[in-house]
């Protein structure tokens, strides 16, 4: 756009200078004719009209000088819009690049805080697993007689979770001993239990 301003200039400064040179050969024209006459009457009369042809030349040249002065202020200003237009560009672009920033610190920051979530987490569950594994520890060494109606009485979740660690043949034992209704009920929280823990033998 500023390489298209520029010539726009070149070719008003050039317009000028042909107008001024054409002004230039009027005025060589008219001397030699002024000259030649010697006849101060004759003289007065040839100049006049010379004269009076010379004014509205000037005139011309001084009005297309005008416009010409005029259309480069113009473009002179539209250059100046342009380039304050450009540095608001800028300025945007900069802000722009300054909240990509503050985003992508902000995203860095989220994928830290969902690791030390998801570390906590399996913290979380490996302890739960450590809990079953050690209560069905404790169940596998009471009596199946005391062991069944204690499970029966448990929340059906944590009954199943203890019944999946122990050692299948102690929980069969005590299967023996829990009502009917509630081993279906706990047989159907081990079956609907995604990821449950492998008993341990």
């Amino acid at each position: 756009m500023k390489r298209l301003i520029r010539i726009c200039e070149i070719l008003v400064v050039a317009l000028i200078v042909i107008k001024i040179a054409a002004a230039g050969g009027v005025l060589q024209n008219m001397l030699p004719e002024a000259s030649s006459v010697l006849d101060l009457d004759h003289a007065v009369a040839n100049v006049s009209p010379k004269t009076a042809e010379k004014a509205p030349a000037r005139e011309s040249a001084e009005d297309s000088l005008a416009r010409e002065r005029k259309l480069a202020a113009s473009l002179a200003e539209r250059e100046k819009q342009l380039d304050s237009r450009e540095g608001a560009i800028k300025e945007e672009e900069k802000k722009l690049q300054a909240l990509k920033g503050e985003i992508v610190a902000k995203i860095d920051a989220l994928k830290g805080l969902e690791d030390r979530l998801s570390g906590m987490l399996d913290t979380v569950k490996a302890a739960e697993d450590k809990r079953l594994r050690d209560l069905a520890n404790v169940f596998e060494a009471t009596p199946p007689a005391q062991a069944g109606p204690m499970l029966e009485k448990m929340d059906k979740k944590l009954a199943a979770g203890i019944l999946m660690n122990m050692k299948s043949k102690k929980a069969g034992a005590i299967w023996g001993h829990i009502s009917a209704q509630r081993a279906a009920e706990i047989a159907r929280e081990i079956t609907g239990t995604p990821n449950r823990p492998e008993p341990t033998q």
